[in-house]
């Protein structure tokens, strides 16, 4: 019977504490598996948020450094018609491109005649209302000087839809005439993170600051997983063509996911250290403890023609049984516990008509595999030193004892 052999029938035996072994191993196997599912989860939550939500869109074009230029410059680092046109059709004659719309930032002074306050506006085209989910800024396409407010804007003005207030644009280099403008929607910024307090058409936003030119376009993809590659390829097509950009993508232009991210990461490396630190505590403790119990038995088997090496061989194959017994049994707990914990929380919040999305654990068997090799890995170190003091152990001493 081969070393691997012998380690298997050992730990089919289901000894107590090979078997708790496996059990600890799984419980923190499931542990890592539900923290980076329930990390992807939030990811993907902020990638919705800021691509739909928010606007940002999956790439956006802009004039190369124009997110260095002063104030008094920002006109002229905007896109002119003709190269605005040009961009347009050479972005929308790409393969995987949905969906190309022009967005204008604006500030200005919001006016009632009673009360006033600063405003941090984005004008966003009628393409792009089809993409924006109703319960944040529903403009009317049909209405040119219809606006959406943020709840704490309309608050501190004291407005609400249907009335109407005063915009004045801000420049630097030349007067601007105030547009009266009608409040058609009032949202909640309870889950955004982006500055923008005001959303109004892009046509009025370009009014309100007096130019023809664009500031920038949004790209949605129709497949977001080719992110990377499609803002290369953009890149450089339009840089083939003698255009000047710069190609951003969602993440970079959106600091709440790049902190989440980051926290994410920091959250996820610590408790992945803790976890491989517990399992390879666990086997090499059940390996030594093991070896010491054994020690007759492995002294008999030396007796009868087994190798130092053999030795060696069986304990880290019973660490490596150990270690996908464990595995296996994570996978099915991981997908039973994410199933009662999604079931539960789409229940809770069915029940609480809750205006949140609910807290869902979504699965990244892509981690989950990489986690299994990992524990692999460390189960096979973790057994090294238990298993060549095994192996190193006097015959004569372990058939006396």
């Amino acid at each position: 019977m081969s070393p691997q052999q012998l380690a298997l029938r050992t730990l089919m035996l289901g000894r107590p504490r090979s078997v708790l072994t496996v059990l600890l191993i799984a419980a923190c196997l499931c542990l890592l598996d539900l923290f980076v599912g329930n990390s992807a989860s939030v990811c993907a939550r902020l990638e919705y948020q800021a691509v739909t939500i928010e606007r940002l869109g999956h790439l956006t074009i802009t004039r190369a450094d124009a997110a260095d230029a002063a104030a008094d410059a920002r006109d002229s680092a905007a896109f002119k018609p003709a190269e605005t046109a040009q961009l347009k059709r050479l972005v929308e004659a790409m393969a995987g491109v949905a969906l190309v719309v022009p967005q204008m930032s604006v500030e200005g002074i919001a006016s009632t005649g009673k009360r006033s306050t600063l405003f941090h506006g984005k004008g966003i085209s009628s393409a792009a209302l089809e993409a924006a989910p109703p319960t944040y800024g529903k403009l009317k396409p049909d209405q040119r000087n219809g606006i959406a407010l943020s709840s704490g804007q309309a608050r501190s003005l004291g407005l609400k839809p249907g009335s109407n207030l005063t915009l004045t644009g801000v420049s630097v280099d030349k007067p601007l005439a105030p547009l009266k403008a009608e409040v058609v929607d009032v949202y909640s910024t309870t889950d955004l993170n982006g500055s923008h307090s005001l959303l109004m058409p892009f046509e009025l936003a370009r009014t309100l600051v007096d130019t023809e030119r664009t500031e920038r376009l949004v790209v949605y993809l129709a497949e977001p997983r080719q992110l990377d590659a499609m803002r290369l390829a953009l890149h450089s097509a339009l840089r083939a063509a003698g255009l000047v950009v710069d190609v951003h993508t969602w993440q970079e232009l959106s600091p709440s996911y790049v902190k989440a991210r980051n926290d994410s990461d920091l959250y996820l490396h610590s408790v992945a250290g803790m976890v491989f630190a517990v399992i390879a505590a666990a086997i090499a403790a059940t390996i030594s403890m093991n070896a010491l119990e054994r020690r007759r038995e492995v002294a008999t088997l030396r007796a009868l023609g087994m190798p130092g090496s053999g030795v060696f061989a069986m304990y880290a194959a019973e660490a490596l049984w150990m270690a996908a017994f464990a595995a296996v049994i994570s996978v099915a707990g991981s997908g039973l516990i994410a199933w009662v914990v999604n079931r539960a929380a789409l229940s809770y919040t069915t029940q609480q008509a809750l205006e949140r999305a609910p807290m869902l654990v979504e699965l990244d068997f892509y981690w989950m595999g990489m986690a299994v090799v990992a524990v692999m890995a460390v189960a096979l170190l973790a057994s090294l030193m238990p298993a060549f003091k095994a192996a190193r152990a006097d015959v004569g001493e372990g058939l006396a004892a």
